[in-house]
């Protein structure tokens, strides 16, 4: 299984998160961390989930970026409390 976690640093409800992640990285073993403002790649990889996953939907709708979400094996989405 597959696990990425997509943050941003300039997110505020991601702050929390990436703070656990730095503490306790253990917490996420075998999970890829993403911060979609490290690089363009990383960007890049999460639009494509997020202009293709039918679970963001609502967020575009909302106009929100989608952050901080889980992408499961590339096909499913999870959001965390705060997105």
């Amino acid at each position: 299984m597959s696990i990425e976690i997509f943050v941003s640093d300039k997110c505020p409800h991601c702050k929390s998160l990436i703070e656990e992640y730095k503490n306790n990285p253990q917490k996420f073993e075998g999970q890829e961390f993403i911060n979609i403002n490290e690089n363009m790649m990383n960007l890049k990889r999460f639009l494509k989930y997020r202009d293709n996953l039918k679970e963001y939907e609502k967020i575009k709708e909302a106009y929100k970026v989608g952050v901080p979400s889980k992408v499961i094996d590339g096909k499913k989405v999870e959001f965390f409390d705060q997105v």
